[in-house]
């Protein structure tokens, strides 16, 4: 089988030293290094989990309060409109008040001032009634005569504007 000579023994001998030296100058300094850029990783990994963890909080705080804007935007146009809205139709109204004011007025005015004509041509009328009766009366000579001075009496009604 195998022999043993002094050659095996020096080679299992070097083999146990040279192990020996590797493992505690190369594998074991070798293995610190992988622990320590293994925990490194992790903690570069939790890290960015927690950093992305944040990220997506503040994202759904974002999208949360644009939302709040946009209902209190769509809120305060809701309210601008109808307040507009509001003051339309008050304006409206106020217009419609002050417009029923300035008709009751000329209307008034107007009233007024067909009593006063009424008054003026009634006055003038009596005046011109009286003038041609009195004429009538110191002319009453005949038919056509009377017929004359009616006309003459017609025309002076209308050049003074009284028709």
């Amino acid at each position: 089988m195998l022999e043993l000579n002094g050659t095996i023994i020096a080679v299992i001998a070097n083999f146990l030293i040279l192990a020996w030296v590797l493992n505690r100058f190369f594998y074991k300094p070798v293995e610190e290094v992988i622990e320590a850029r293994k925990r490194s990783a992790a903690a570069v990994i939790e890290d960015a989990e927690k950093r992305l963890s944040e990220a997506e909080s503040l994202k759904y705080e974002y999208e949360d309060k644009m939302k709040e804007m946009e209902e209190r935007s769509r809120e305060m146009l809701k309210s601008a409109a109808s307040s507009a809205k509001a003051m339309q139709q008050e304006i409206i109204e106020e217009a419609r008040k002050e417009a029923g004011f300035v008709i009751s007025a000329a209307s008034e005015e107007a009233q007024a001032l067909k009593r006063e004509v009424y008054v003026s041509v009634k006055a003038s009328i009596g005046t011109l009634v009286c003038a041609a009766a009195g004429r009538l009366i110191r002319k009453n000579i005949d038919q056509d005569s009377n017929k004359a001075l009616i006309d003459e009496i017609v025309s002076e009604l209308e050049r003074s504007g009284l028709n």
